[in-house]
């Protein structure tokens, strides 16, 4: 009973040091978004930077690193099509395919 009760001691410990993390991540994001101005995208990358530090600092590193690239993605391909002359029309479904085609990965070849 003493290791049940030292190791849910540690992970409410743990979720609590990383959900601090993940809120400090957050605000100095949002005050750095307010500084510069940059909303969009720049709330995609702080999003990702929360989300992604709270799951790596509870030991998920490979679901924290999924998650900032996913959101650091999102990010990128909006600069990218800003910069460029690509339309929506070709840029939101390839935008889509490329999430479904993440979501089957994840379901078939790296299940938990």
């Amino acid at each position: 009973m003493t290791t049940e009760t030292t190791t849910t001691t540690v992970d409410a410990g743990k979720r609590r040091k990383a959900s601090a993390i993940s809120g400090g991540l957050f605000l100095i994001s949002l005050g750095i978004l307010i500084w510069t101005g940059w909303w969009w995208p720049g709330i995609m990358v702080a999003i990702g930077l929360s989300a992604g530090a709270e799951q790596i600092f509870r030991g998920q590193t490979a679901r924290g690193i999924g998650t900032l690239a996913f959101f650091w993605g999102i990010a990128v391909i909006v600069i990218i099509v800003q910069e460029t002359a690509v339309p929506w029309t070709i840029v939101g479904p390839l935008v889509l395919i490329g999430i479904g085609v993440i979501v089957l990965v994840k379901a078939f070849f790296l299940r938990d």
